[in-house]
């Protein structure tokens, strides 16, 4: 009998593992793009925002040159503008922007909930995945949705460690989700996050059960629900 993650949401592992390793940046230009773009899932940077080569240099306690090459990295994925006597601007996505990266999202993201389902009995997965995956059964407030967000990514981030595909690690436009995700997440209303977790136990109930149709099919369908929520939002 499968065992679903609404029974288990109380009875996770206390203790952590590391996630699998996906390759880190090793140029320090690299190094820095990656930092930006973490302080921008964390909601350190909003859309709009204008990047401070200083402030960036005094931070991260590396040379003006390294950060002015991270900016370019940045600006090349999409994240920044370089506008001429601004400097780097934290870029809002257009509405096709958004149609596109949900597109692409939607495949890649369903491949990897299926990969993780199908992957889900070897050593310690189902562990792992229970233990990233239950606090997004809880009831949520309005006001924890910043707490959410944080779950949702290691949730995310747990399925493609066990999903285990360099391929698809390589394909992922990751830092361009995190941009979609700091634009719009202010938005969301409270039907909206009681909406996401019944997605969320829809999709973790397959991969713990090894179904990878249906943990693809519930994935899929969940990143065209985040679509509906969102998209309107930008007409």
């Amino acid at each position: 009998m499968p065992i679903r993650l609404q029974s288990i949401a109380t009875k996770t592992p206390s203790t952590t593992a590391r996630p699998k390793s996906t390759g880190f940046p090793t140029s320090s230009p690299e190094r820095v793009a990656s930092a930006i773009t973490k302080a921008l899932l964390h909601r350190e940077y909003v859309v709009g925002q204008r990047l401070v080569e200083a402030d960036l240099t005094q931070r991260l306690e590396v040379s003006r040159s390294t950060v002015r090459e991270a900016l370019k990295i940045l600006a090349s994925r999409g994240i920044v503008e370089i506008v001429p006597y601004r400097g780097a601007i934290i870029r809002s996505l257009t509405l096709s922007d958004a149609r596109d990266l949900l597109a692409v999202l939607e495949v890649l993201t369903g491949l990897a909930a299926r990969l993780a389902a199908e992957k889900i009995s070897a050593g310690r997965n189902s562990a792992l995945f229970k233990a990233a995956a239950a606090p997004l059964v809880q009831h949520r407030r309005t006001e924890e949705l910043d707490r959410i967000l944080d779950e949702r990514a290691r949730f995310y981030q747990t399925i493609f460690d066990i999903a285990d595909s360099n391929e698809l690690n390589g394909a992922m436009p990751t830092w361009r989700a995190h941009l979609f995700r700091t634009q719009f997440y202010s938005k969301l209303t409270s039907s909206n996050l009681k909406a996401m977790v019944a997605e969320y136990i829809q999709i973790s109930d397959a991969i713990l059960e090894g179904n990878g149709t249906r943990a693809e099919m519930w994935t899929r369908k969940h990143i065209q629900k985040t679509g509906e929520r969102t998209l309107p939002l930008m007409l």
